[in-house]
């Protein structure tokens, strides 16, 4: 037994003698490694970037803030440096930077903050071909898309300094994207706080976050355009505005999704860009050949030349004939003229469009919508059902159906009309939340239409123009009816009327009654606020207005005699209003 012990301890001291001793030789291996990377890339700029690193040191760090560095140029100075920055992108780039601190500067001369950004990688993946099986996680990736969202530019605590409120101590604690990092105890007093995060001493960096889509150009028939998130920080940010072409650059990353407290089993992918590239958009040349001259010479001999050219721009969008003719007479331009005194008038011109990007006239996914039959069902369902073979547009998708709806017409009258397209498109940054007397609710784009009364009829108001207690139209239910066109709430008070005194029509095709008009209701509240949903949902139908269930409201008019409705979902009842008995 004692012989047993005595191995046994003799072994275990051999053990520990042999880790005490291997200890410092791998981390003095491990400080060689880093300390040989990072003159590799002391070597790499004095043959590659002496001069950039020259302009950067003169206008560091109010003009300029980052040296940007081609991978081609990596790779041609030594192919495992090139494999490693695209495999351990953040370890590198700490060895890239450290570099740069270190390169040949006049003495009074700091790049303590600069960046590293390797651009122009040789290949991008696709944003729907990302997969885990090919091991993009945690590698240099580059995307290349259209610049769907842009946050504003917000400041992002890099490093909080909290004060003890006991003792007065400073606690510096580094942040990374994760949760806000507290100290557990104070360094000087050793006690559990309390702790002021004090700003002053803090360090803070701009921050941004864009959503890249997939090119629509790129795209197969009826494929869904997808998209990434991508968080950009320091000099990256405020560079690009929804609509521009880019290639990001940057390390892929996963992160969990939770559903309430719960964490899910599903994953997000985001990425930390590196750089972010503007790309010019190209355009081809037109061969126009002996066929096309005689088709626009006899076009331009018909009198309504102009209406034509007019609905040719943009056929999928209903309306803006001012603004569309005025891209007509951009696109055709003016004759330049010189004048007698020697001067020039040019022909061409400038035209500067403002509205939101990317905002659909749109509900969101469980709003009702009522057909002529009577039924209702939630809009989400309802197009997502009849998603067959969607085309894709540039920030969702479009399908074709043929359906009979409940819609409204100019004079409030309530007719029926057969629904042509149902659309799914992606959810602006901002959704208006409306609410009436009778209790109604209703969420929409900004931009989205609802109808007021105009004379003996109703007129389109955007929901970003309405105010509260104006009146806007109801669609007719079938509780609680009085003779005088009046609708009531539960303690009695007047809260709908008939709508501008419409004369309503015979429509028994609706099959829910035969002389029935809108009536209106009054907005006591409108509120903005943010979706917690991905998609809205619009649905077309022949006619120039559109009615649906209880509030009525009209989208995007997507072609000629053709217009949108877009009903309103999770409210209380409105009754039917109909026409005294003569």
């Amino acid at each position: 037994m004692g012989n047993r012990i005595c191995l046994l301890s003799l072994d275990l001291s051999e053990q520990a003698w042999g880790w005490y001793v291997m200890t410092p030789y791998i981390t003095t291996m491990a400080q060689a490694g880093n300390q040989e990377l990072t003159e590799r890339f002391i070597t790499f700029y004095r043959n590659y970037y002496r001069e950039e690193i020259a302009e950067l040191a003169q206008q560091y760090p109010n003009e300029q803030r980052s040296l940007y560095v081609d991978y081609d140029d990596i790779f041609r100075f030594d192919h495992d440096l090139a494999e490693d920055v695209r495999s351990q992108p953040d370890q590198m780039r700490e060895y890239a930077e450290e570099a740069l601190r270190l390169f040949d500067l006049p003495a009074d001369v700091s790049l303590g903050q600069a960046h590293v950004r390797v651009r122009n990688l040789p290949d991008a993946i696709d944003i729907r071909g990302i997969r885990v099986h090919d091991n993009h996680i945690g590698k240099l990736v580059a995307v290349q898309g259209i610049i769907r969202k842009a946050t504003d530019v917000r400041p992002k605590i890099t490093e909080a300094s909290f004060e003890c409120q006991r003792c007065g101590t400073m606690t510096y604690i580094p942040q990374t994207d994760g949760e806000f990092q507290e100290p557990h105890e104070c360094q000087g007093c050793e006690r559990q706080g309390p702790f002021r995060v004090n700003f002053d001493q803090s360090e803070f960096i701009d921050s941004q976050k864009l959503r890249i889509q997939e090119s629509p150009e790129g795209l197969r028939g009826g494929e869904t355009p997808q998209s990434i998130d991508a968080d950009i920080v320091d000099d990256l940010t405020g560079k690009v505005t929804p609509g521009d072409h880019v290639t990001v650059t940057g390390v892929l990353h996963i992160e969990q999704q939770s559903q309430g407290n719960e964490m899910s089993s599903v994953f997000d992918l985001y990425m930390d860009g590196v750089a972010v590239e503007i790309e010019d958009e190209e355009f081809e040349d037109m061969d126009i050949n002996e066929d096309d001259v005689e088709q626009i010479l006899e076009l331009s001999a018909q009198p309504d030349i102009y209406d034509q050219v007019i609905s040719s721009v943009a056929p999928s969008i209903y309306g803006y004939e001012q603004e569309k003719l005025a891209m007509v007479l951009q696109l055709f331009s003016g004759v330049t003229k010189r004048l007698p005194d020697g001067s020039r008038t040019r022909g061409d011109f400038h035209m500067l469009l403002i509205g939101d990007p990317g905002t659909g006239k749109c509900v969101r996914a469980d709003t009702e919508v009522q057909f002529a039959d009577g039924r209702r069902e939630q809009i989400g369902k309802f197009v997502e059902r009849h998603l067959e073979s969607p085309s894709a547009v540039d920030d969702g998708v479009y399908d074709d159906i043929d359906i009979a709806v409940s819609s409204v017409r100019a004079d409030g009258s309530v007719v029926s009309r057969q629904a042509t397209r149902v659309w799914k498109r992606e959810a602006p940054s901002q959704m208006y939340q409306i609410r009436t007397a009778a209790g109604s609710t209703i969420e929409v784009t900004p931009s989205h239409p609802l109808f007021v009364p105009s004379g003996r009829g109703i007129r389109a108001v955007r929901a970003a123009a309405l105010s509260e207690g104006m009146q806007v139209a109801a669609a007719p239910d079938s509780a609680g009816t009085h003779d005088s066109g009046e609708v009531r709430s539960r303690n009695g008070d007047v809260v709908a009327t008939k709508a501008g005194g419409a004369v309503a029509g015979q429509v028994p095709e609706l099959g829910i009654g035969n002389s029935e008009t809108v009536v209106t209701d009054r907005v006591v509240s409108i509120e903005a606020v943010d979706p917690d949903y991905e998609w809205v949902y619009d649905i077309e139908v022949r006619g120039p207005t559109a009615t649906s269930r209880r509030v009525s409201c009209r989208t995007t008019q997507r072609y000629s005699s053709t217009s949108v409705i877009s009903p309103l979902g999770r409210c209380t009842r409105l009754e039917r209003a109909r026409r005294r008995p003569d």
